[in-house]
Order: structure tokens, then sequence, then C-alpha cells
């Protein structure tokens, strides 16, 4: 007969069982810091345009018309549609920005909306997303 039973690491368990930040991003908030200038960022950007490969873009949409309480991301609770066009503008600059610095021979293999709800945005808006992203890289 053959033991399943469960077996348990209780050092391993004790060595991992610590309250860490939340994984939200590459690098964590843990690793960001006031001492990486904007030369040091361009200088990264440089080397990585260096090496080429894919890009994989994140975009964050903070809009919720609900809110759901066991959510720690960083929200904006609203039901007004409207709320997102300051925001969307701002968004196009950050694009329009981000984007001169990549080489444009690089594709975005990824590219991933998150929130806040992404699905907040109207098809006005989730196209002129687009249209921007199409504008400043270059999308697979």
């Amino acid at each position: 007969m053959m033991d399943q039973s469960v077996k348990f690491d209780l050092d391993l368990i004790n060595r991992y069982d610590k309250s860490g930040p939340r994984y939200t991003s590459y690098p964590t908030a843990l690793e960001l810091h006031d001492g990486f200038s904007e030369q040091d960022y361009k200088q990264q950007i440089a080397l990585s345009n260096a090496r080429g490969g894919p890009l994989s873009l994140y975009f964050h949409i903070p809009f919720c018309d609900t809110v759901c309480y066991y959510c720690a991301c960083n929200k904006i609770i609203t039901k007004n549609r409207e709320h997102a066009e300051p925001y969307l503008a701002n968004l196009f600059k950050e694009i329009a920005l981000q984007g001169e610095l990549f080489d444009k021979k690089r594709t975005v293999n990824q590219l991933h909306w998150g929130g806040g709800t992404p699905t907040f945005l109207d098809y006005d808006q989730m196209s002129r997303l687009m249209a921007a992203t199409r504008q400043h890289f270059n999308l697979k």
C-alpha cells in the first residue's frame, strides 16, 4: 500500500512564514527609491535597447464603479466614465514620452491593462488608448 499522507517541512515553513509586499510590480515597491535618477532611468533604457528583445507594457486603469473590499490596488471609485478623460490625457502623454525612449524596432509582445477595472473605459476610450499605443510602440 502506498503512503499518501502529506509531509510538511516545518523548517521550510518557518523560514518563509513572513509577511512580504504584495507582488504588484517588478521591481517591487521596496526596490524603488529616490536615488534612481532620470539619468539612471535613461541609461537603463539605452542598455535595454542595446540588448534588444521584445517589450512588455502595463497600463494602470485605476477606475472602478464599486469598491471591492478585498482589493488593495490603487483605485478611484466612481460611476462617472468622464472622470477617466483627464487621466487618459496624461496617460497618452506618458505613452508618447516613453515611446520616444525605446527603439522602434523592438516589438511589444505583451500588453496588460490592470486596475482598477480596465473595462471601466468605454469603447471610444479603449480605441483611443490602443491608437496612442500603436502610434508610439511597435505592437506585434
